[in-house]
């Protein structure tokens, strides 16, 4: 019986350094805009709709052109500072968002 708690416990301490380690960075189907908390942003909405729901990003970047000229793939990093800093990277294809990317800053 101890043995069997000892590995359980070690097990569990392994799970967990694991997913703390990797926890800097997930890509989720929604994220809350710093400006306002109560919303949501999801994925599939087009750039109106993140605008009005999280306002204008730190940074777009161009990430390819289609072949019409037309932007293909952009990318909006939104950055929130002070206490637990966070990157949000929001990749659009076309109009539609496509992928949210949380980066947690380390001090």
């Amino acid at each position: 019986m101890r043995r069997w708690l000892t590995v359980t416990l070690l097990a569990g301490t392994m799970w967990l350094c694991i997913s703390t380690a990797s926890a800097g960075s997930v890509s989720p189907n929604s994220w809350r805009p710093y400006i306002d908390p109560t919303v949501l942003v999801t994925l599939g909405m087009s750039k109106g709709e993140v605008l009005i729901k999280a306002g204008q990003p730190a940074t777009t970047e161009l990430a390819s052109v289609g072949t019409d000229g037309h932007p293909s793939i952009t990318v909006w990093t939104y950055i929130r500072t002070g206490h637990n800093e966070e990157v949000a990277n929001l990749t659009f294809s076309g109009n539609k968002l496509v992928k949210i990317e949380l980066n947690l800053l380390k001090p």
